[in-house]
């Protein structure tokens, strides 16, 4: 399950204000499925990175499987998205010389999953 409360971000640059998004709510229940659709530079992505842990909110809250993010370091951040997010980005990095499924392996297997879960 996914929780957003009231979430915000502001970016400041040079003493100007950028409020990417503003006071954002939803709930993504398990299995439900869920679209943020909108024009470029709508706020997508970073809502997305927020949701994932990749970066904090300005104010609001995250919380993802009953998890806090808000609340939590950044390595306690990166071990969240280990276990519970995946995520593929918009100028995604793939090895090359795999294949698609040995692609999605790699991160798998450095948490010490097996071939099966892929």
């Amino acid at each position: 399950m996914l929780a957003v409360s009231h979430l915000t971000k502001i970016y400041e640059s040079q003493g100007r204000r950028l409020t990417v998004l503003d006071d954002v709510s939803f709930t993504i229940e398990a299995g439900q499925s869920f679209a943020i659709v909108g024009p470029s530079g709508s706020g997508k992505t970073t809502l997305l990175g927020l949701c994932a842990g990749l970066d904090r909110a300005s104010s609001g809250s995250v919380v993802l499987n009953g998890i806090a993010l808000d609340e939590l370091s950044e390595d306690q951040r990166a071990e969240v998205r280990n276990q519970h997010v995946g995520f593929v980005f918009q100028n995604f990095q793939l090895i090359p010389t795999l294949t698609a499924l040995e692609n999605v392996m790699v991160p798998i297997e450095l948490r010490g999953g097996s071939r099966a879960e892929a």
